[in-house]
């Protein structure tokens, strides 16, 4: 007899996921979340552990695609909602819902999925591989110019929700068709993105466009400002929502905006790219506090498909002996072997050149990390001379992976 049965929810069932999902995460704002989920989530998608008819565990994954090295864009479900309810928690819910949703992904024919951690220490265990990370920076307002050479270009304007909305669409999708770990977006999501929150009401949404020299759309930030006066003395702090720039110039004029902003003493801002350029802007970086957390988790779920799919920075043949404690039926033999920057994969019985956990192909599937760096760990085994500094070639790519915001 199965304790806690696994089914997909109907559509009018989703305000009591959403409940499961607060208590889970000892959470108020239910109806935020709920007028989100409503427009993203997909019944058939997102599955509940039930206890006698009760939801007591929680799991769902979007439709979306990512784009991967190339760039290139891959259907991977986003997995979102995951929780279990304190009273039924160490009891093997969680591991049999994302066991499931891989199941799945596979029966669809997507090579990969991915998702953020609420907890980091849950995911490795699923294969998951830690293929990003983000910052979280602040940067005092005071002294900080930008080193010699920094042209500003274009201009930024200050706009209403209603005049931006329209001009950041496009920017968004040009960004993201452009770096790899961002999703593209559809009108569903589009308007989960933009829509109005209710904490504007107090805590207003700013809005700062850039142009390029043209008069094109290649940029925007949106931000709030906590008021602080100490002794009648403005030492506000700015908080970046937003920064998303298709170009270089973009990039460097939204930050040159946002730090010279009147009354502010402080800009900070989360879930950065790792290699934020703002480091390299400003000419006294050891002013800002810059740290680094997991980011963006990706596991694969059909090697052969998601090595094919991607681009490889270099030509080259490489054999991986893979393991996969999760999905033993993942584990296995794979040549790689990339003529032109196009790579065909395909099980195999040669002679293995690495040596490493599924997990360890989810972490450098997107670029941000490298074979190297997990070697030195013990999450990898090199078997064959060199092989290591190849496979780093080959999986290499630049800028940083980077998703731009959390679901």
């Amino acid at each position: 007899m199965d304790d806690y049965p696994i089914r997909s929810i109907s559509a009018d069932e989703l305000p009591a996921f959403e409940e499961v999902l607060s208590l889970a995460f000892h959470a108020s704002g239910i109806d935020e979340r709920l007028k989100d989920d409503q427009l993203i989530a997909e019944p058939d998608r997102w599955f509940v552990a039930t206890d006698d008819g009760r939801m007591v565990g929680t799991a769902g994954a979007c439709t979306t695609r990512l784009t991967v090295p190339g760039p290139r864009s891959l259907q991977a479900p986003g997995v979102t909602a995951v929780s279990v309810l304190p009273s039924h928690r160490r009891r093997g819910i969680n591991t049999r819902l994302m066991g499931t949703l891989l199941d799945q992904a596979s029966e669809r024919g997507e090579p990969l999925a991915y998702l953020w951690a609420s907890e980091s220490s849950i995911y490795g265990r699923f294969g998951y591989g830690i293929a990003s990370l983000c910052a979280e920076l602040e940067v005092p307002t005071e002294r900080s110019e930008f080193v010699d050479g920094v042209e500003i270009v274009g201009r930024v304007r200050a706009l209403t929700r209603e005049q931006a909305l329209p001009m950041m669409r496009p920017v968004y999708e040009a960004a993201a068709a452009a770096r790899t770990g961002m999703m593209a977006i559809d009108d569903r999501w589009w308007t989960v993105l933009s829509r109005p929150r209710k904490k504007d009401e107090d805590d207003p949404l700013f809005f700062a466009v850039h142009e390029d020299p043209d008069g094109v759309p290649d940029g925007y930030a949106t931000y709030r400002v906590k008021h602080e006066w100490p002794h009648g003395v403005a030492s506000n702090e700015l908080s970046v929502e937003s920064l998303i720039a298709a170009s270089p110039e973009a990039t460097a004029a939204l930050w040159r905006h946002l730090l010279d902003i009147d009354l502010v003493a402080t800009v900070k801002a989360w879930g950065r790219p790792a290699d934020e350029e703002i480091l390299s802007l400003v000419r006294e970086p050891r002013r800002l506090k810059f740290t680094v957390s997991d980011g963006l988790w990706v596991r694969l779920s059909d090697i052969p498909d998601s090595l094919t799919g991607r681009y490889s920075s270099s030509d080259g043949r490489l054999v991986v002996d893979v393991r996969d404690a999760f999905r033993p039926r993942t584990s296995g033999r794979y040549e790689l072997v990339v003529e032109g920057g196009e790579g065909k994969c395909a099980s195999t019985d040669a002679e293995p050149d690495l040596a490493c956990g599924v997990a360890v192909l989810g972490a450098v599937y997107l670029g941000g990390s490298s074979f190297r760096r997990l070697a030195r760990i013990g999450q990898v085994r090199e078997l064959t001379d060199n092989a290591l500094a190849r496979a780093d070639s080959m999986f290499a790519w630049d800028p940083s992976p980077w998703f731009g915001f959390i679901f």
